[in-house]
């Protein structure tokens, strides 16, 4: 555990730092943005609440509404990162298993099946952290045990074998109008890719004409449009909406396209991610000069019409995932949906044997319980936050971070939040401020929702901890955004009067 507690003395040298070279006098700073924010014409229509305790001290500093359930968005990842941590443990790994039946002839003819058996891992073909491969590499690594074992031929199939999870790839609370974006992949046995494409756009030649569809990254066999893209002005922006549900592989796309561009990149959830890694695999061994008799399948296919593949099985090669830490860093500093979906599950998986939604919904519970966290009156329904059914209150979420400042693993989630001024959602925010490179929090943002959750060191030398939810705010959500950041600088600031 050397590694969690080098990271907590990091963050309290800032703070001591700081503590050092701050002087307050007169008036509470804290108190007084507190006491102009709760007067904001903005939130008359809102419910909100705020939470701040210094959780050092066990004592809290201002608590606002905060037994009022409102939606977290994705402050809830907290929840379902620090549970992962607790109940997997920093140092888990996913293992990804290329496997075969049958027997391999003398002529390095295997008669029987490929296998690709999954284990819920989020990262599998993902390039975006450090020590990830692209897809490929993950195929060189494949391809080269396939070679080790003498095998030239498969005259059987390639079968993706997704059943560590349930088929449900997303949570059925989840809206329509999410399905077929990327933040709307949800999690499968076998993630690729963090379950999403990217399909390149260009606009007419001018306002309103029809935009086109130019091609895909990857390549999806079977994937198509129906196209009801036109032409938008010029620097609009991202205004293209991608509906379909899991398993289909029909896209409708609306919305613009900006003039000028040519091939504008928009990202959509990939439908259907083990028939597509056992696609992709099939193409690269053809590539390699290594021939497959056989079709592609999953075993939600397979169990569709009424068969059932061997489990008698030898491992050709394992693929390992980069460790937990790394996985729940960019699951809080890039707030991928994905991840914390895959989390959720993992984690039904482990601790009650079923690797589905509502199951890893339930350990989260039963642990919380455990730690004298009332979980059990959450109203949570996936693990990333994206539900628009999903309820909690600034209290319940408090206690979970405060149980967690005192586990071992709290400097890997500590350090898995985005920094002020620094990285994630908040790289761009505090800058030039009292809490730039210091406060970290996990932001959440849905339609006419903004939340922040996080800690910061204060004045005192000690720790704080924070929780703001606003929900149905009046004006444009930059500016609320602007207000709440305002207010959370001051946290730092704190003294007793």
């Amino acid at each position: 555990m050397r590694i969690l507690n080098v990271v907590v003395l990091l963050f309290f040298s800032g703070n001591i730092l700081l503590s050092a070279a701050t002087t307050v006098s007169g008036s509470c700073p804290l108190n007084d943005a507190y006491d102009h924010f709760r007067t904001d014409h903005s939130l008359r229509p809102a419910g909100w609440s705020f939470y701040v305790t210094d959780i050092t001290a066990n004592e809290p500093i201002i608590a606002h509404n905060i037994h009022q359930r409102l939606l977290p968005a994705s402050t809830q990842k907290l929840i379902t990162t620090a549970s992962a941590l607790m109940l997997l443990g920093h140092d888990h790994r996913y293992e990804t298993h290329l496997e075969y039946d049958g027997n391999i002839n003398r002529r390095g003819v295997l008669e029987g099946n490929l296998y690709i058996r999954g284990s819920g891992d989020p990262t599998l073909g993902s390039v975006s952290l450090s020590d990830t491969l692209s897809l490929n590499d993950v195929f060189s690594q494949w391809h080269q045990s396939l070679k080790a074992a003498g095998i030239t031929k498969v005259s059987g199939h390639i079968i993706a074998d997704e059943r560590i999870f349930d088929h449900e790839m997303v949570p059925r609370r989840w809206l329509w109008g999410h399905l077929g974006n990327h933040y709307g992949a949800g999690a499968s046995g076998l993630t690729v890719m963090e379950n999403s494409y990217t399909v390149y756009l260009a606009a007419g030649e001018a306002l309103g004409a029809p935009a086109e569809v130019v091609s895909t990254d990857p390549v999806i066999p079977g994937l198509s449009f129906i196209n009801e893209l036109s032409t938008g002005p010029s620097n609009s922006g991202d205004q293209v909406h991608i509906f379909g549900p899991p398993y289909q592989q029909e896209r409708r796309l609306t919305g613009t396209v900006p003039l000028g561009t040519i091939n504008y990149a928009v990202k959509g959830s990939m439908p259907d991610p083990p028939k597509f890694i056992a696609d992709a695999f099939k193409v690269y061994l053809g590539g390699q000069g290594i021939e497959t008799g056989g079709e592609t399948s999953t075993y939600r296919a397979l169990e569709a019409d009424g068969l059932i593949a061997s489990d008698n099985r030898k491992i050709l090669s394992t693929w390992h995932s980069p460790y937990l830490f790394d996985i729940i860093y960019r699951a809080n500093t890039a707030s991928i949906n994905t991840y914390t979906e895959n989390l959720l599950k993992t984690i039904g998986h482990y601790s009650l044997g079923q690797g589905t939604t509502e199951a890893g919904l339930n350990a989260t519970i039963d642990l919380w319980d455990s730690l004298d966290v009332r979980s059990s009156q959450w109203r949570l329904h996936d693990g990333s936050g994206l539900s628009a059914y999903n309820r909690l209150s600034a209290h319940q979420l408090m206690s979970v971070m405060e149980a967690a400042s005192r586990h071992p693993s709290f400097g890997v989630l500590l350090n898995s939040l985005p920094l002020a001024g620094y990285s994630g959602s908040i790289a761009h925010h505090f800058r030039g401020s009292h809490s730039e490179g210091v406060l970290r929090a996990k932001s959440g943002t849905l339609s006419n929702v903004l939340a922040y959750a996080g800690y910061t060191p204060m004045q005192n030398g000690h720790l704080a901890a924070f929780v703001i939810i606003v929900n149905d705010y009046d004006g444009s959500p930059v500016s609320m955004r602007n207000k709440m950041i305002r207010l959370l600088d001051t946290i730092i600031l704190y003294h007793e009067n």
